[in-house]
């Protein structure tokens, strides 16, 4: 999907305000192998399996855990000292060195684990990814691809659509964030990110039929017609 180039809005305020020790019992040379296959510089063997064991399980909540209370550098550290046996492994890896600002090193995981995997997740990350480094077109691309591969994903759509109100096609992050929504089940974030699109599409106007619609609240379209003002730079 192709989109016009546009005029960059300041993208990394924007997204942010909508984006162990292992169990496994791996002989100690495979996963030291595993680790140098790793280091940057070096080609990326990715593991596109998504069946995960108990072991793994345990492994990834301990590091969800550690991401949660804002410990990303010691989860990433944890991380890479595990083989990664699992797509869940790399992406979570990929995550990790974009939330300690490795960007260049994030996109090119991210871009490993798509180019072999072919996955939603891995398209998704990728875009926000893009995001963060202000690459707003590739961004729009690579949610597009996410989106055509999960069309029933809420974050995914909810993200596609952020992009699209930042490049200024307020229509579409308006079908986007409101599918993304309902998908929700009505989550407040995006449905301030709703209220802003459909605000920029179509005013006032719009509101009061999305609001006679989805019987929104007035404390939710003042916030969303609020946080309007950080895309407002002429449709597209």
């Amino acid at each position: 999907m192709k989109y016009k180039k546009v005029v960059r809005l300041p993208a990394m305020a924007v997204f942010a305000a909508t984006l162990v020790s292992g169990c496994a019992m791996t002989p100690e040379t495979d996963g030291s192998a595993d680790r140098a296959d790793r280091d940057q510089g070096t080609p990326l063997h990715v593991s596109c399996k998504t069946n995960m064991t108990p072991e793994h399980r345990v492994e990834l909540e301990a590091i969800d855990s550690m991401m949660e209370k804002s410990r990303n550098y010691a989860a990433l550290a944890r991380l890479e000292e595990l083989p990664f046996q699992t797509q869940h492994h790399w992406l979570r890896w990929a995550q990790l060195l974009a939330k300690v600002e490795q960007l260049d090193y994030s996109e090119e995981v991210y871009q490993k684990i798509a180019e072999s995997c072919d996955s939603a997740q891995a398209y998704h990350g990728l875009g926000v990814v893009y995001v963060k480094r202000n690459k707003l077109e590739e961004s729009l691309t690579a949610l597009g691809t996410a989106k055509a591969k999960a069309p029933a994903s809420s974050d995914i759509r909810n993200d596609f659509g952020v992009v699209l109100m930042q490049t200024g096609f307020y229509g579409q992050a308006a079908f986007e964030l409101r599918t993304a929504y309902e998908l929700s089940g009505g989550s407040e974030t995006t449905g301030r990110n709703m209220v802003a699109a459909y605000y920029l599409q179509g005013g006032n106007s719009s509101l009061a039929r999305l609001q006679q619609d989805l019987g929104l609240s007035d404390q939710l379209l003042a916030t969303g017609k609020e946080f309007s003002k950080r895309f407002a730079g002429g449709s597209r």
